[in-house]
């Protein structure tokens, strides 16, 4: 009996080219798929699904809050799931933030946290702070102003007409990449501090806003860590110009690299505003967050009245996706997972550094890294490497606009054994690769 052709899809899917399997159910660290085969879930996503999936706790919070209350328009209402999970996020923020505002995507967060800048420079009375100096290679989201701050090529380029040239942009910090022989991590750091120095001057220190950055490159570089001394650095000439300090923490934070937020990990050093969102309802909802330190927000109430914040989304502070974020972070706390992202992360990435063929680096913290291969110029394997795992059960993010590489970012609750699974398929995945090449 001849089967009859499926129907083309009614979505506009990300790919139009591409024929997508579906995704039917998930549990723990995999997703089954229609035709019953199971995927390990290797990259949570994009660094999403933090607690795996299906996880009961979770799926017990977010339905108690919908037969309480699913949506309460911010306009009129708080609700107690987004006052709890604020007050959580506060208290175990060693202190850096004083409020937090709830958002739906981390491209809302971002644009929300540029609009919060700008919003307390005019509180100040700085109405020519305008501009904002971000990095080459970096990513902050798909909407237009966090697509104007960041600087993915490939993602920008059909948009570059409609981006606002209010955004400036400097060299990421890659030391293993960039640094000059010879040249140690303090003496990097410097040269970027003097860009950045120069990158103020040039606009006029009195007309830049604040300077934005992923503490942990991301979605375009994979897993590249800022050097301590350069966040400390940066923190001191933004206060010394007067610029607020933003850290784009949608991929990288909420426990992803092992602490809570990765800058706790690189020195403490915190910013004026932070981004969060992924892990932070672990994919169970829909949610992202901004966390505001005192002088940003104590600049801003103090005029409210005569200058108020006219901003708002229609689902911030969404009583369901805070109560599925709360019942995560206190299954993080609970569980002590955050310790076991940094024992499965070292040996994560001692496994892949001891194994992998043709490899560039390992690099990355906790369960938050990146393989770039080592090939000859012109040439990538990433991406079929990512495609391979796919096909072999393991889905892995691809990093390949400027760098040959693939991220992992599985569940804080994979296992040893999971871990060992992990490496397995992609080994041999890499090797059908290679001998792909070899057959060329």
């Amino acid at each position: 009996m001849i089967a009859e052709p499926q129907p083309p899809s009614a979505i506009f899917h990300r790919s139009l080219t591409k024929t997508y399997p579906t995704a039917t159910t998930g549990q723990g660290v995999y997703i089954t798929q229609s035709d019953g085969s199971k995927i390990l879930d290797g990259s949570c996503g994009a660094a999403v699904s933090c607690l795996g999936h299906g996880h009961q706790a979770v799926i017990e919070a977010i339905t108690e809050q919908a037969r309480q209350l699913s949506f309460a328009h911010t306009s009129f209402f708080t609700s107690d799931p987004a006052e709890e999970l604020a007050s959580l996020l506060i208290k175990s923020s060693d202190g850096r933030f004083s409020t937090c505002m709830f958002l739906s995507s981390g491209s809302e967060a971002v644009e929300s946290a540029l609009k919060i800048a700008r919003q307390y420079h005019l509180s100040k009375g700085e109405p020519r702070r305008t501009n904002f100096i971000a990095r080459r290679s970096a990513y902050h989201g798909n909407t237009l102003g966090a697509l104007s701050a960041g600087f993915n090529p490939s993602r920008r380029e059909a948009f570059e007409p409609m981006l606002s040239p209010a955004f400036h942009h400097v060299s990421p910090c890659f030391f293993s990449r960039d640094a000059i022989d010879g040249e140690d991590e303090d003496e990097y750091t410097d040269r970027l501090m003097r860009e950045y120095e120069d990158k103020f001057l040039a606009l006029g220190p009195e007309t830049v806003a604040a300077v934005i950055i992923e503490t942990v490159g991301g979605a375009t570089l994979g897993a590249v860590p800022g050097l301590p001394k350069y966040l400390s650095s940066l923190r001191e000439l933004c206060d010394r110009h007067g610029a607020l300090l933003i850290y784009d923490e949608v991929m990288c934070g909420m426990g992803r690299v092992g602490t809570l937020h990765a800058w706790q990990a690189l020195g403490g050093t915190p910013p004026d505003l932070q981004t969060i969102g992924k892990g932070l309802a672990a994919g169970y909802q829909p949610l992202s967050g901004i966390l505001i330190g005192s002088k940003v927000h104590d600049a801003i109430r103090e005029i409210q009245a005569t200058l108020p914040f006219v901003s708002g989304h229609t689902y911030q502070g969404h009583p369901l996706a805070c109560a599925a974020a709360l019942a995560v972070q206190k299954t993080i706390v609970r569980d002590d997972l955050l310790s076991k992202v940094r024992r499965m992360g070292g040996l994560l990435s001692q496994r892949l550094r001891d194994s992998t063929p043709c490899l560039k680096e390992v690099r990355g913290m906790g369960l938050f890294l990146a393989v770039e291969f080592s090939t000859q110029p012109g040439a990538h394997m990433a991406s079929d490497v990512a495609a391979t795992c796919m096909k072999n059960g393991l889905a892995v993010y691809l990093c390949s606009s400027a760098v040959d590489a693939v991220l992992f970012a599985p569940p804080f609750i994979i296992t040893e054994a999971e871990v060992d699974q992990l490496v397995s398929i992609f080994l041999t995945s890499v090797e059908e690769v290679l001998q792909d090449l070899r057959d060329k």
